[in-house]
Parts: C-alpha cells; sequence; structure tokens
C-alpha cells in the first residue's frame, strides 16, 4: 500500500507537462489527463525544483477520483473507501480531496494496516459514556492520523434483572439500587463491581447473596472477554494505565475521565502497542 503520510508530499496538475519544476516537498505527482500517478525524484535546491526522475504507478483507469469531500486526514476511513472502491471499480488507486482541497491517494489500500481496537463498556446509558466520547472525538478527526478504528463490546446491564437484584447507584436508572434503596431480600442479587460488593457487606453483614461482577476489567461475561488490543474504565483510580485481560494488551481510564484523558490513553495505548 502506497498512502503518503502527509499531502504535502502530493501533487496535482490538470495536463501532462514534462520539464516544469515541482515543489520541493513533492514525492508524488498526479496528472489529471490520463490519468496517472507519478513518483518524483527531483533535484536542485529551493522551493521549485527541477524533475529528475517520473515513475508511473497508476495511470487511467487503475486511478479514481473519489467525487466527494473528505477529511484527508482520517486514515482509517480512508483505507477503509479505498479498498470498497478499488473492489467495485477494479481500479488500484483512489484519489481523495479535502475541506481544505488538499489531496492524498490511497494505492493497493490494505485493510490489515487499520488497528483495531475493542472498546469495553456496560449499559445503559446508551451509547455507554466511553463509546460516546470516542466516537465524538473520532469524529472531530483527533484520532485520524492513528489509523484505527473503534469496535464496541457492550454488557447490557438488563439481562441481569430480576426481583431481587440491586445496582450499584441510581445513575444506572435501572431501578434499585445501593446508594437509594435498603437490601430487603433475602437473598438478593448484586450487580456491580467489588466496590460495590464492599459497600453492601458494610451494610449488609453476613447476609447472603448473589454477585455478578461487570467490572469491565475483572467481569468474565464473555461480551467483555477482548479479543484485540482494547480500552476500557474502572472506578478504581489504580487500576488506570497499561492493563492485560484474556491476553490483550489495553488501557484503563478512571469511569469518569474526560475526553482530553481519553484521547491522551487511546494514544498511549497505540504507541505501546506500535513500538
Amino acid at each position: 500500500m502506497i498512502f503518503p503520510v502527509e499531502y504535502k508530499s502530493v501533487g496535482i496538475k490538470d495536463q501532462e507537462r514534462r520539464g516544469e519544476p515541482v515543489y520541493f516537498a513533492t514525492e508524488y505527482l498526479i496528472s489529471r489527463q490520463g490519468p496517472a500517478l507519478y513518483r518524483v525524484e527531483s533535484r536542485g535546491s529551493g522551493f521549485m525544483r527541477a524533475v529528475q526522475k517520473l515513475e508511473m504507478i497508476a495511470s487511467c483507469t487503475e486511478i479514481f477520483f473519489y467525487p466527494y469531500i473528505v477529511d484527508t486526514r482520517n486514515r482509517a476511513r480512508l483505507i477503509e473507501l479505498a479498498g470498497n472502491i478499488c473492489r467495485e471499480k477494479k481500479a488500484n488507486t483512489v484519489v481523495f480531496s479535502g475541506p481544505d482541497e488538499h489531496i492524498t491517494f490511497v494505492k493497493d489500500p490494505d485493510p490489515s494496516a487499520i488497528l483495531s481496537i475493542e472498546v469495553l463498556d456496560v449499559s445503559p446509558p446508551s451509547p455507554p459514556w466511553l463509546i460516546h466520547v470516542l466516537a465524538s472525538l473520532e469524529g472531530c478527526g483527533i484520532f485520524g492520523d492513528l489509523t484505527v478504528r473503534f469496535v464496541s463490546r457492550i454488557l447490557d446491564l438488563r439481562q441481569f434483572e430480576s426481583s431481587s437484584v440491586y445496582y450499584p447507584c441510581r445513575a444506572s436508572g435501572l431501578g434499585r439500587s445501593l446508594d437509594t434503596d435498603r437490601v430487603v431480600h433475602e437473598h438478593p442479587r448484586i450487580v456491580g463491581c467489588t466496590i460495590s460488593r464492599e459497600i453492601f457487606l458494610a451494610n449488609n453483614p453476613g447476609k447472603d447473596f448473589e454477585f455478578i461482577n461487570i467490572c469491565p476489567l475483572q467481569s468474565s461475561e464473555r461480551i467483555l472477554t477482548p479479543e484485540q488490543p482494547f480500552i476500557t474504565r474502572c472506578c478504581r483510580s489504580e487500576m488506570k494505565g497499561l492493563v492485560e485481560k484474556n491476553g490483550q494488551r489495553g488501557i484503563a481510564v478512571h469511569w469518569g475521565d474526560g475526553p482530553e484523558k481519553i484521547a491522551e490513553a487511546v494514544r498511549c495505548l497505540v504507541e505501546e502497542l506500535r513500538r
């Protein structure tokens, strides 16, 4: 796959005219006439330099100009788009334009270059907070240079509903909770994390109960068992940072962390995975 790291290395011209100088940063040159895509070697000094060598790497029907404006910094999205287009159009190169009129291209798109990160979280709310924040950050382009995609793995807490269930707090919106309701059932079902269990035991010493651990880091529920690198959240501050689960590397943020901390965590995880 050829996908320039920065679009400043891609030049474009409307007509096929040899002998003209190119901008010093130009590594690839697209001619709309043909069309054709060249790898460029230049010589000299200054902003405009003489072309020493043009190597054609795609031409004619091999090249497709995507007709819509896209975020040219979102590398994962462009690889996915280019892959679909190349299969449909029988091309091998897709040229994209951004809202700032800069262009880039993907030649021989390789989906394996995209790093999948699973997002482990619980619902409600829907969407869960971590997934909501990541979608917002992704939408504004903050992860565009990382070439990542996020795959949601959501544990729906409503599946544990019963006549004797108690959730950690009223914020779940699911019914009885340990922070607002007295535990009156003879054999209650406590759906929460280890802290929820300790709070229950402190207020109800010696009482028999069923415990379902829903902490994304510690739960044995299948949906919260990662099969790829992952990001999740935990209410215990000491659990923040790089972690492992099911043999997969991941990172945990605090339950209440906002967009800035979550974005930092994603970059830390990607850096660690690609080290």
